[in-house]
C-alpha cells in the first residue's frame, strides 16, 4: 500500500486512491481517520497530476514564450522538487528512518502526511497559477501572467512568496531576452510574436516597409506609457537605419550586427537590472540607452536643421503664417466652385466624385486647386530670392490637397501609437474638413525618412484639422468682408431725369431704394457684428495662441551650451559606414535627441489644440453652424445684388420685371429668417465661448502627463479668454443686433 501511496504522490494512476479520493473497496477497512489522512494524500497527487498536465499542454501549445518559460521552469524546477521530496521520503522508509518509521517497522499514515504537509498549499497555488495561464475562453498573456505573479509578491506566506520570486525572474528574463532583441537590433521575436509589445502590421502595398505599432495591454505593468513609447522608438530607429543603409548599398553598421561597442554597453545597461524590475530603474535603463542611441547615431540621421525646416513649413502653411498661401487657396477653390456651378450637372457622376450641396468635386480639380495656389505663390515671388524658391519648391514637393474618404483614416497606420493630439478630439465630432470645396478635403504632408522619425501620420492628421479649422474662420470673414464691395446694395443710383416723368418713374426708383435699404440695414448689422467676431476670433487664435505657443517651442528647440560627460566608449558606424568617435567630454552644444523632440513636438501640439478651443464639442459645433449660415447668407447677399441691379435696369427702361420683383421679394424674406438664425448662433457662440472662460480658469491639461515624461518641454498656457470676451463686450455683442441697432 506504501507504494500505491508513493507511485499516485508521483502522479501515476492507482487503485487505492481515484483523483482526489480513496476507492469505494478501501472505504469499509479505513477509519475515519485515516480516511482523512489518505484523502490529502490523494489531494496532493491529484494535484500533482493537474500541474503537469497543465504545464505541459502550456509548454507545447501556448503562443507567449514568457508562459512557456513559466510552466517549463514550474515542471523542471518545483514539480521535480516535489519529485525528489517523494524520493527522499522512499529513502527514509527504506532505511527505517525513526522520523517515518514507528516501531515494529509500522510506517503511519501520519507521518507521511507531514513530510508531505508543507507541499499542499504550494502545489494549490501553482494549480491557481496554471489556470491563470490557461484560463477556459482564451491563452493569458506574457504581461498578464508576470503581472499576477508580481501581485502575489505580496503574500504573508514565506514559502509562497519564495515561489513567486523564482517565477517572477523566470517571466521577466523572458520577457527582457524579447526585448534586448529589439532594442539592440530592431528584431522581433519569431516566437511568441503576437505576445509581445511590439506588433508588425504589413501595408496594403507590398513595396512598403513594414510599420510598427505598440500595444500596452501586452506591456507588463511596470511599463510606463513613455516608456512603452521610448522602446518603440529606439527599434524603429534602428530599423530605419537599416533600411536605409540598404537602400543606398551600403554596408549594414557594424553596431546592428552587434560587433560594435556600442552593443556591449547597452547590454550592460541592461544587465543590471534586478528582479523583480522595478518601474523606475527599468525606465532609466530605457532612456540611457536611448540618449546613447540619439547621440551617436539619430542626430547624424536627423539634423536639428531639418527640424526647424519641418517646424517653419507647418507653421507657414497649415497654421496659416504665410498668409499669400491662405489667400491663393481660397481663391482657387472659390473659382472652382463658381465653374463647377456654372457647369452645373452636364457631366455624369462617375465614382471619383463626391456630391454635396449641389456641386460635384473629383479629385482632379482638388489637385488643381493647389496646383493654381501655388502657380500663385510663384508669382508673387522675388525673382533674385533663390532662398525662398527652395523652400517653395519643398512645399510644393511635400503639402496635398486630397479628398478624404471614409477609410483615409483607417487605412493611414502610424508608427507610433495616437497619443495626445488626435486623443483629445475623440469626443469632438464636428469636422470642418468640408468648408473650402463643399467636400470634405485635408491638406496633408508627406512626412518620408528620415523625417518620419519626427513627425507620424497621426501628427499630420492633426496639423490637417487644425487648418480646416483655422481655414474656416479666415474665409468666412474674407467672404464677408468682400460683400460691402457689392455698391449695387449700399449705394443709390442717380436718375438720369431731374425732372418727374409722366409715369413717375424716377420717383418709384428713389422709393424702391429707400425701402431696400430700409430693409437690409438690420442685415448689414448683422454683416458686421459677425464680421467683427470672426476677425477678434481670429487675432486671438493667430496672434495670442499660435505666436506664443510656437515662440515657446522654437525656444526650447535651440541648442544650450554645456559640459557634456559620457560614458560611453569605444566607437561606431555613422550613416556613410565610416567609423565616428565617440566624444567623451565636450564643451559643445547640446541639442534634444529625436525621441525628445518628438514628446515636446506631440505635447506642443495637444496644447496647442486645447488652446485653439477645438477640444469643446459645443464650441465646435455652434461655430460651424455659424459657417454654415455664412455661406449661406453670402451666396443670398450675392444673389439679391444681382436682381436688384436687373431691377434697377428694367426702372430705367421702363420695362420692370415681374420674375425679378419675386425673387427679390423671396430673397428678402430669406435673410430675414437666415439673419435670426445667424442672431441666434452668435449668442450661442458668445455664451459658450464664456463658458469656456469660466471652465478653465486656473485648470491645464491633466492629458499631458504621459506625453511630458521624458521630455523638459512645457507648453504654452493660455491665460484665459478674458481679453476676446472683453473686446466682444465692447463692441456689443452681449445684446441682440435689434438691440443694439437701437441702443
Amino acid at each position: 500500500m506504501l507504494h500505491e501511496l508513493l507511485l499516485a504522490l508521483s502522479g501515476h494512476p492507482s487503485p487505492l486512491l481515484l483523483g482526489a479520493k480513496v476507492s469505494q473497496q478501501l472505504l469499509p477497512l479505513l477509519s475515519p481517520s485515516e480516511e482523512a489522512l489518505l484523502r490529502s494524500i490523494a489531494c496532493l497527487g491529484n494535484l500533482h497530476v493537474k500541474i503537469k498536465k497543465g504545464t505541459s499542454t502550456i509548454t507545447r501549445c501556448h503562443p507567449s514564450v514568457v508562459c512557456r518559460a513559466v510552466a517549463q521552469a514550474i515542471t523542471s524546477v518545483h514539480l521535480a522538487g516535489f519529485q525528489q521530496e517523494i524520493l527522499r521520503v522512499e529513502q527514509g522508509i527504506l532505511q527505517e528512518d525513526a522520523s517515518l518509521v514507528g516501531a515494529y517497522e509500522i510506517v503511519p499514515l501520519s507521518s507521511i502526511s507531514v513530510a508531505f504537509g508543507g507541499w499542499r498549499p504550494k502545489l494549490e497555488w501553482l494549480k491557481e497559477l496554471v489556470q491563470q495561464m490557461q484560463p477556459p475562453s482564451s491563452y493569458a498573456s506574457g504581461a498578464q501572467v508576470i503581472n499576477w505573479l508580481r501581485k502575489e509578491l505580496q503574500t504573508g506566506f514565506p514559502d509562497i512568496q519564495s515561489l513567486a520570486t523564482k517565477l517572477v525572474q523566470v517571466a521577466e528574463s523572458t520577457w527582457l531576452r524579447q526585448i534586448s532583441a529589439w532594442v539592440l537590433y530592431a528584431t522581433l521575436p519569431t516566437l511568441g510574436a503576437d505576445d509581445f509589445l511590439i506588433q508588425r502590421r504589413r501595408t496594403s502595398s507590398t513595396l512598403e516597409a513594414s510599420v510598427y505599432e505598440l500595444k500596452l495591454d501586452l506591456a507588463p505593468g511596470y511599463v510606463t506609457q513613455a516608456t512603452a513609447n521610448s522602446i518603440l522608438f529606439i527599434g524603429k530607429s534602428l530599423e530605419y537605419v537599416r533600411q536605409d543603409s540598404r537602400n543606398r548599398d551600403l554596408q549594414v553598421p557594424a553596431f546592428l550586427t552587434g560587433q560594435a561597442p556600442l552593443i556591449s554597453i547597452h547590454l550592460k545597461h541592461l544587465s543590471h537590472l534586478v528582479h523583480p524590475i522595478n518601474s523606475t530603474s527599468f525606465s532609466g535603463t530605457i532612456l540611457a540607452i536611448r540618449s546613447s542611441l540619439s547621440r551617436n547615431v539619430l542626430q547624424r540621421l536627423l539634423p536639428l536643421s531639418d527640424v526647424y525646416r519641418a517646424v517653419n513649413m507647418l507653421h507657414e502653411y497649415f497654421l496659416l503664417e504665410r498668409g499669400e498661401f491662405t489667400m491663393a487657396l481660397i481663391a482657387a477653390a472659390d473659382d472652382c466652385l463658381s465653374a463647377r456651378q456654372k457647369r452645373g450637372f452636364k457631366e455624369p457622376v462617375s465614382k471619383d466624385t463626391h456630391r454635396l450641396g449641389g456641386v460635384m468635386i473629383k479629385e482632379g480639380e482638388v489637385t488643381a486647386v493647389l496646383a493654381r495656389t501655388w502657380t500663385t505663390l510663384a508669382a508673387l515671388q522675388d525673382i533674385d530670392d533663390d532662398v525662398a524658391d527652395e523652400e517653395l519648391e519643398l512645399a510644393r514637393s511635400l503639402v496635398c490637397l486630397s479628398i478624404k474618404r471614409n477609410s483615409a483614416t483607417q487605412t493611414r497606420i502610424s508608427f507610433m501609437t495616437s497619443l495626445g493630439p488626435l486623443r483629445i478630439l475623440e469626443n469632438v465630432r464636428t469636422t470642418f474638413d468640408d468648408i473650402l470645396l463643399a467636400t470634405p478635403t485635408y491638406l496633408t504632408l508627406k512626412a518620408g525618412s528620415p523625417l518620419d522619425l519626427f513627425l507620424n501620420n497621426s501628427e499630420v492628421d492633426a496639423y490637417s484639422s487644425i487648418h480646416s479649422y483655422l481655414l474656416a474662420i479666415r474665409r468666412a470673414h474674407l467672404h464677408l468682408t468682400e460683400l460691402w464691395k457689392l455698391s449695387t446694395l449700399r449705394k443709390t443710383r442717380a436718375s438720369h431725369d431731374r425732372e418727374l416723368d409722366s409715369n413717375g418713374h424716377s420717383k418709384k426708383n428713389r422709393d424702391n431704394v429707400d425701402q431696400r435699404n430700409r430693409s437690409l440695414r438690420s442685415t448689414w448689422a448683422m454683416v458686421g457684428s459677425v464680421v467683427f467676431l470672426l476677425a477678434e476670433l481670429g487675432e486671438y487664435l493667430q496672434g495670442e495662441v499660435l505666436k506664443n505657443s510656437r515662440g515657446v517651442f522654437t525656444e526650447w528647440l535651440k541648442p544650450s551650451q554645456s559640459t557634456i560627460s559620457l560614458d560611453d566608449r569605444g566607437s561606431i558606424e555613422g550613416r556613410n559606414s565610416t567609423n565616428v568617435s565617440i566624444d567623451f567630454q565636450s564643451e559643445a552644444a547640446i541639442t534634444h535627441d529625436p525621441e525628445s523632440l518628438t514628446l515636446a513636438h506631440r505635447s506642443y501640439l495637444t496644447s496647442l489644440i486645447h488652446s485653439l478651443l477645438m477640444d469643446d464639442p459645443a464650441y465646435t459645433k455652434s461655430l460651424k453652424t455659424l459657417m454654415t449660415r455664412i455661406d449661406y447668407i453670402t451666396a443670398l447677399i450675392r444673389r439679391l445684388s444681382i436682381v436688384q441691379l436687373n431691377l434697377n435696369i428694367g426702372d430705367n427702361d421702363a420695362a420692370g420685371s415681374a420674375h425679378f420683383d419675386a425673387e427679390e421679394r423671396e430673397l428678402m424674406n430669406n435673410l430675414a429668417q437666415v439673419r435670426i438664425g445667424v442672431e441666434d448662433d452668435l449668442q450661442a457662440l458668445v455664451k459658450r465661448l464664456r463658458d469656456i472662460d469660466f471652465e478653465r480658469l486656473g485648470s491645464g491639461i491633466e492629458s499631458l502627463a504621459d506625453d511630458l515624461q521624458g521630455t523638459s518641454f512645457v507648453p504654452w498656457k493660455d491665460e484665459g479668454l478674458y481679453r476676446l470676451l472683453m473686446k466682444l463686450d465692447f463692441a456689443g455683442l452681449r445684446i441682440s443686433v435689434e438691440d443694439y441697432l437701437r441702443g
